[in-house]
């Protein structure tokens, strides 16, 4: 218990009495003083501490309310522009459409000069090489300029070539935009002089006697 008194000269003493309910461990005298200065504070003082989802709090101590009301709005504001300047979750990337299976397309594969007789000779291990092989037999031999998937799947399953490729255009728009061995067209991608010439340095007589 605590006295907190006022006597003023002629007139009646006045007497205030502040009654203190708090509970302090044994022999600790500074959490005892602590507690008694803040019960004999005068009136429009307080104590605020403030902690939002562990976020780093303004502590407020000893001030007028009006301040405190004004500080406490900051506080909120903190908050608000921490939670804002969040970073926020990368857009999920989209999905890249699977590439179309290509077909068999009609041709006739065996009537002079047939792709086997044209590839005779020739270096064909590399995928570059029988992609320029097929394109530079379907121009040469059946007068089909621009080839697309379709044309090239029909070449490789007649001549027994694997077609384990995802992708079967992937290829001719490498060979077109790094080689420059093609050209595009509506119709798809067709050879070009500097393709043929690759191809003939892949040795035979493309089907020549």
């Amino acid at each position: 218990m605590a006295k907190n008194s006022s006597v003023r000269t002629g007139g009646p003493a006045r007497v205030r009495l502040v009654v203190l309910d708090a509970e302090i461990p044994d022999g600790d005298l500074a959490s005892f003083n602590q507690v008694l200065q803040n019960a004999l504070r005068g009136p429009g003082t307080t104590i605020v501490q403030q902690r939002v989802n562990g976020v780093a709090a303004k502590t407020l101590t000893h001030q007028p309310a009006t301040e405190i009301e004004g500080q406490a709005e900051e506080v909120v504001d903190d908050l608000e522009e921490e939670v804002d300047s969040s970073p926020q979750p990368a857009k999920p990337r989209a999905k890249r459409a699977q590439p179309k299976s290509p077909n068999v397309v009609p041709l006739d594969m065996h009537a002079p000069t047939s792709l086997t007789t044209f590839a005779q000779g020739k270096d064909s291990k590399t995928q570059v090489s029988k992609y320029m092989i097929a394109a530079a037999w379907l121009k040469e031999c059946r007068g089909i300029d621009a080839v697309n998937a379709d044309y090239m799947f029909t070449c490789f399953k007649s001549m027994g070539w694997s077609t384990n490729i995802p992708d079967f255009t992937q290829p001719l728009r490498v060979l077109k935009a790094k080689n420059k061995y093609f050209d595009k067209s509506d119709k798809g991608y067709a050879i070009n002089h500097i393709g043929l010439d690759f191809v003939n340095k892949l040795g035979g007589s493309n089907g020549a006697a």
